[in-house]
């Protein structure tokens, strides 16, 4: 008997659990409900917050092998064609494309596509009415690959990139911005199982990529210690984007219910602002089974589970609240790019070193130099021209000394008039002469006629060899 009961409770939890387990959920376009199809029965319904899961009906298809479809709760994006009923429908991982029409409730496989597995977690998003994938895992590895819905192949097609392209895009915040006709990706993550140094490596880089020029632009390097602390956390990283706005939440994890959320303005030099939760709203951020517990956009408003007690019966009660209401309670922490305090201050002292070593390399030479010029002086020039050197220095201030000066500083007055000339020659033909094989291409020496006696001349250094020498 009690073999019979344990049986019967397997059996039963492996239906309960397959039961789970045969549901795709994802959230309407520009809405807040959700929708879920039963790939067994067929059954569609349809989660409102007020409401809760309500059956709608049993979906009718055309082309559909749904076990082709994988049941999940993630990586599933309904976009609106045009101002229809109809909506395509994308599933990660696989690169199925459905098409919706919600006024019969008709599901149609609209690609052809083969392959699978390439491309789990890509970044997928409409632009006009353009459907794209940006990179993602599969196989083993995270890809940079860009690729495009081709309606006319029923095919996604890929797209060459120019610039700075990122060497993944996988695992960061990415979103297209519809106001700028700019994709962003803020951080990225390249990993490889079989590269065991790059097994996971991120890339904290804030790109761009301009679509007309198809052309990816590093914009700059994420530094703010909050946006890097969230992403080197080893938890879950949850995050939505509105079209402006990249929005985080802080530790969102029942150990911090009432904690807080992060802004990044991509509109508007990824100003960032913190909002510190002050009306203490239960605050649940999660990704996981149930996506419509969690936070997610609608329009211009978030929206979120606000429920304390997740083992209630009761349909979890949900907060609405314009992103730009809460952008005005929030405190501006700086831009994404802001250097903290202390790399700023690793950096004015790296500026200061690098200062103080350039003066004490430039003093050293300076020296140098000098030491070399002293013992070029003292090896070229004998003893008369060493003293001629000093006196020309000493007496610089006091402007060009005469012939007399000279014989009268060397003692030569008694000598022969002849003498004397003879003597002031030979001294100014060596003193010019040694000192040139040292200064080349310089003049040494301003000589000039005496005025007071036009028979002879006055001597002064030129002013360059002056500021030269005079420190010798």
């Amino acid at each position: 008997m009690l073999k019979k009961a344990i049986l019967f409770l397997f059996m039963f939890s492996q239906i309960a659990f397959s039961g789970l387990g045969q549901y795709i959920k994802w959230q309407e376009d520009k809405s807040t409900s959700f929708l879920r199809l039963h790939i067994r029965t067929h059954e569609i319904s349809r989660y409102k917050p007020q409401t809760g899961w309500v059956r709608l009906d049993t979906v009718k298809s055309i082309q559909v092998n749904y076990d082709e479809i994988l049941p999940t709760s993630e990586g599933i994006y309904e976009f609106q064609i045009g101002q229809s009923a109809k909506y395509y429908l994308t599933i990660h991982c696989t690169g199925q494309m459905y098409e919706l029409d919600k006024s019969t409730w008709t599901l149609k496989r609209l690609d052809q596509t083969f392959f699978r597995g390439a491309n789990c977690k890509s970044s997928i998003f409409m632009r006009g009415d353009e459907i794209y994938a940006f990179g993602g895992y599969g196989f083993w590895r995270s890809n940079n690959i860009l690729t495009k819905y081709d309606f006319i192949a029923k095919e996604w097609m890929s797209i060459a990139a120019e610039g700075d392209v990122p060497s993944s895009i996988f695992d960061g915040m990415a979103g297209y911005s519809p106001k700028k006709d700019r994709y962003y990706l803020l951080s990225t993550v390249y990993m490889n199982d079989t590269e065991k140094k790059t097994a996971f490596n991120r890339d904290y880089g804030i790109y761009e990529y301009d679509f007309f020029n198809q052309k990816f632009t590093r914009l700059g390097e994420i530094k703010l210690p909050t946006v890097i602390n969230f992403l080197d956390s080893k938890e879950t990283k949850p995050f939505v984007f509105n079209g402006r706005y990249f929005i985080i939440s802080d530790k969102p994890n029942k150990d911090f219910a009432y904690d807080t959320m992060f802004f990044i303005d991509v509109e508007d030099d990824f100003k960032v602002y913190q909002w510190k939760n002050p009306h203490r709203i239960y605050l649940n951020a999660q990704r996981g089974d149930d996506p419509e517990a969690y936070m997610h956009v609608s329009g211009d408003s978030l929206v979120w589970s606000n429920n304390l007690v997740k083992a209630s019966m009761e349909e979890p009660g949900f907060t609405v609240a314009s992103v730009a209401k809460l952008v005005s309670e929030s405190e501006y922490i700086g831009t994404l790019d802001a250097v903290p305090w202390y790399e700023r201050f690793a950096v004015f002292g790296a500026v200061i070193l690098a200062f103080v070593i350039l003066v004490l390399v430039f003093e050293i030479y300076r020296r140098f130099k000098r030491n070399k010029l002293k013992k070029s002086i003292r090896f070229m020039l004998g003893a008369n021209e060493r003293l001629f050197l000093d006196f020309l220095i000493l007496n610089y201030e006091q402007g060009f000394v005469n012939g007399h000066q000279i014989i009268a500083f060397f003692g030569k007055h008694k000598s022969s008039p002849e003498s004397q000339r003879q003597f002031r020659a030979k001294l100014i033909e060596n003193f010019t002469k040694m000192l040139g094989l040292i200064f080349v291409d310089q003049e040494i020496l301003d000589i000039q006629l005496d005025e007071q006696d036009q028979r002879m001349f006055t001597y002064r250094l030129q002013p360059e060899a002056y500021k030269k020498l005079k420190g010798l």
